[in-house]
């Protein structure tokens, strides 16, 4: 049976979770980014909002990227708590991190002022501090390959994208054999039955 012990999640474990979580909501959004682009840039749309459409408010750019900079937060000290562990080129790959933390932490600074601007003016889509000097889908989806490219290179560069860390191994290893056993125990029950 499984214990509450047995889900728990190591710091490790806690840390490779939140670096997988984080790549891939990351990857999500930077779909939305490159939709957008096709949108204003191929398909000449006069509205580009990406995938997600009515949800394109600043509000929602705000809080995503407020989240996404606390989980690169995380994943830096983690990278920094556990690097040495993972990767030969930890110090490299943690400097990669954070550089990207504060260029994340710079996009959030213009996330900050669009929505203030929004607050003051009630119109979406305000340019914020650089924003007001290029265009805004090009600027935001630049950022965001910023913040995005270096955290899948540091990922699949450290080898944890792959089940080898040897605490993943583990985990996974540990997984199969405890499917293995249920799945005879019920084959069991069946064959009685």
């Amino acid at each position: 049976m499984l214990s509450c012990s047995a889900l728990r999640m190591t710091p490790f474990r806690q840390f490779v979770f939140m670096f997988e979580l984080t790549l891939a909501v990351q990857t999500f959004h930077m779909v939305e980014h490159i939709a957008q682009v096709l949108q204003k840039f191929a398909f000449n749309s006069p509205s580009a909002h990406g995938l997600i459409g009515s949800f394109d408010v600043e509000q929602v750019h705000f809080l995503f990227n407020l989240i996404y900079l606390g989980t690169l937060i995380y994943v830096t000290l983690g990278w920094l708590t556990f690097g040495g562990q993972v990767c030969k080129r930890q110090r490299m790959l943690g400097a990669l991190l954070v550089v990207v933390t504060i260029v994340q932490s710079y996009h959030m600074l213009e996330h900050s002022a669009k929505f203030v601007q929004f607050l003051n003016s009630g119109i979406q889509g305000t340019p914020g501090l650089l924003g007001a000097h290029f265009d805004g889908v090009i600027f935001h989806a630049a950022m965001n390959t910023l913040v995005f490219v270096p955290v899948a290179i540091v990922f699949v560069c450290s080898g944890l994208g792959a089940s080898e860390c040897g605490e993943c191994a583990g985990l996974i290893a540990r997984g199969r054999r405890r499917l293995s056993a249920f799945v005879r125990r019920f084959n069991a029950r069946r064959v009685l039955e």
